[in-house]
């Protein structure tokens, strides 16, 4: 699934819905019973942290100013666990009114079993490109409003780098490791990571797998669900030797499975660590001030041999989707309107938490830290992540594997054996 992403770039989303479900400013809308709407949403890290005020403080707070007869009851859950209450609660019937989920193979399932509300022709979808839609579309049918593109790679230090001599970013594999070294023999910590939580640990292997499996195998992913194509035998098991290699050379900071999101975070910005892997999504937590102001870049992690193309991992982000059991779809709809309304406040603050997400046609990413990834964007073929092509399980039985790798259990074999296992099971769910 190669592509380049200058469409993707011109992402125009929705200001207006079906006519009678907006509130109008001035407009007095009689309160006789408030409608109170569940929204839910994954991103509280396993250290207790809620790192998204948006969600858990602005967003309900300012629809209840915009909307007097509307209240927002909103809730976070670490991913995995958010995963398996979503499912479950979809599955009995019931859940919230609207959470955020996942594009792709991960919504197919949902939308599939019946648990999405369908909105394709609805007005608010009438803005918004073909390709910001292509993520939440289903056998032509559209199930979410999405946020716009995602790209994973390694935020850094560029004073620290600098300082050691390296002021181009490598521009592959074996580049890498050597500004690794570089950095360890001069006392640095390289690279800190938070694998308390297990989904931190695809941050380093899809970009590295979006160079080594799939320019020579593009359809790998397409063969996996047919059945013709295993985890084990293929390309993968290099992908997982290289990156458990930053590991094994101590480039990656000992202590990882006991690091949560916010202590990496608080290492990176005091400048303990020249680099963390992550994506656009970690503007926020990874650009404030510590102990020493520094400036942040952020590049691809370079998986290819020298001479080979560097292939960059680049995905549709993940949307907003609207259970089929709300009784409250115009209500859902009316907030969704207002959230991507360019003049409210909302979308202002939206913004802040999202804004390395292109929203509106024409719109740059504006962004200093982005602009050399985003203008590799123009140039470089890309992959989606890795996880968007599989059944929800696959990537968490990955990590998990990977995070008992790190303690001393297993090898990258098993690891693979694993995630065919997995893979056999929920083929076809």
């Amino acid at each position: 699934m190669k592509r380049t992403w200058t469409g993707l770039l011109q992402l125009l989303l929705g200001l207006f819905i079906v006519s009678g479900c907006a509130q109008h400013p001035g407009e007095d809308r009689p309160v006789p019973n408030p409608v109170t709407l569940k929204f839910m949403h994954m991103g509280v890290s396993s250290d207790g942290r809620d790192n998204n005020r948006y969600v858990m403080q602005l967003f309900p707070t300012m629809v209840e100013d915009r909307f007097t007869d509307i209240r927002i009851a909103t809730e976070m859950l670490p991913e995995d666990a958010y995963t398996k209450s979503m499912l479950m609660q979809l599955s009995a019937g019931k859940g919230p009114d609207f959470f955020e989920w996942w594009p792709m193979r991960q919504l197919e399932g949902l939308a599939r079993a019946g648990y999405l509300q369908d909105l394709t022709g609805m007005e608010i979808l009438k803005a918004f490109s073909p390709d910001a839609l292509e993520g939440f579309t289903v056998d032509g049918r559209v199930y979410g409003l999405p946020k716009g593109f995602s790209m994973m790679g390694a935020w850094y230090n560029k004073e620290l780098l600098e300082r050691y001599g390296v002021r181009d970013w490598p521009k592959d594999w074996d580049s890498f490791l050597a500004l690794c070294e570089t950095l360890k023999q001069a006392g640095v910590t390289p690279i800190i990571m938070p694998d308390k939580d297990w989904w931190f640990l695809q941050f380093g292997l899809y970009p590295l797998a979006a160079s080594v499996v799939y320019p020579g195998d593009p359809d790998f992913d397409k063969r996996l669900l047919d059945g013709t194509q295993t985890f084990t035998g293929s390309k993968w098991r290099d992908v997982l030797n290289m990156y458990k290699l930053l590991y094994d050379r101590g480039y990656i900071r000992a202590g990882s499975l006991e690091t949560g999101e916010a202590q990496a975070a608080a290492w990176f910005n005091d400048g303990k660590a020249a680099m963390i892997f992550g994506g656009n999504w970690d503007y926020g937590s990874l650009t404030r001030t510590g102990d020493v102001p520094f400036g942040r870049g952020f590049m691809p992690l370079p998986g290819n041999a020298p001479g080979a193309p560097l292939i960059l991992s680049v995905g549709p982000a993940g949307g907003t989707v609207i259970n089929k059991n709300t009784g409250n779809l115009p209500e859902v709809l009316d907030v969704m309107a207002y959230q991507f309304s360019p003049s409210s406040p909302l979308y202002r603050e939206f913004k802040l938490q999202y804004q390395v997400f292109p929203a509106f046609k024409g719109e740059d990413v504006g962004i200093a830290e982005f602009e050399e990834y985003a203008a590799l964007m123009q140039s470089n073929e890309s992959v989606v992540f890795s996880n968007q092509a599989w059944p929800v399980g696959v990537a968490e039985t990955l990590c998990t594997g990977f995070q008992d790798w790190i303690a001393g259990k297993g090898d990258a074999d098993a690891i693979l054996a694993a995630m065919d296992r997995t893979l056999e099971r929920l083929r076809g769910t």
